[in-house]
């Protein structure tokens, strides 16, 4: 599957799963058939037009040709919606959850990992942004990475690799928070592996 139709896959199920739709709600109120629905979410098939404007419909959303230089303009109308940021922020806690359940059974699988301490840190620091729009999709792929970090063989890569985005994370996540409030003090957007940045 593309990244443009995986990406509306995720806002259709996300959109679901705010409404507190199952599948097989949505499919009777949309008219589509369950398993496609299934099949749409999991980015297995390449859904048709008319299966995404009755899924959109039945969600209360919309779809809609943007010119493409005006799509930042519409981006930003849509996350600052009360509805949509709160949407994403119930999305981001409830991936932020299971992500720490992925490091903690690293923890459990492999305890003498080095930098699961480090990689506990960001964790709880990221956890510390629970009304924040915390990017969903990037805490997934993390947690993936924790999942595969469990895995003989894929540990050093995998943990290198899961360390990098939760770190790449943080550090937008607080840039973001800063920029939100006009807040212009300086503040670090990392801490090194020794140090106590109070």
């Amino acid at each position: 599957m593309r990244y443009e139709t995986h990406k509306t896959a995720e806002s259709l199920r996300e959109a679901r799963e705010a409404r507190g739709f199952s599948q097989h709600e949505l499919s009777t109120l949309a008219g589509v058939p369950q398993a496609q629905i299934s099949r749409i979410e999991a980015g297995a098939v390449d859904p048709r037009i008319s299966s995404l404007v009755a899924l959109a419909h039945a969600l209360d959303q919309e779809l809609v040709l943007v010119p493409r230089k005006m799509l930042p303009a519409v981006q930003s109308l849509v996350r600052q919606s009360p509805e949509v940021n709160s949407r994403a922020i119930r999305a981001a806690n409830k991936e932020l959850a299971r992500t720490g359940e992925a490091l903690r059974a690293l923890q459990i699988a492999q305890p003498g990992l080095r930098d699961i301490s480090q990689l506990q840190r960001q964790y709880a620091e990221l956890a510390g942004f629970r009304n924040v729009v915390i990017e969903t999709e990037k805490l997934r792929k993390i947690r993936k990475l924790l999942e595969r970090a469990q895995k003989p063989g894929y540990q050093l890569e995998a943990l290198a690799k899961a360390m990098q985005a939760i770190t790449d994370l943080r550090k937008s996540v607080v840039h973001a928070t800063v920029d939100r409030r006009g807040d212009r003090t300086p503040r670090p957007a990392y801490t090194l592996d020794g140090g106590d940045d109070g």
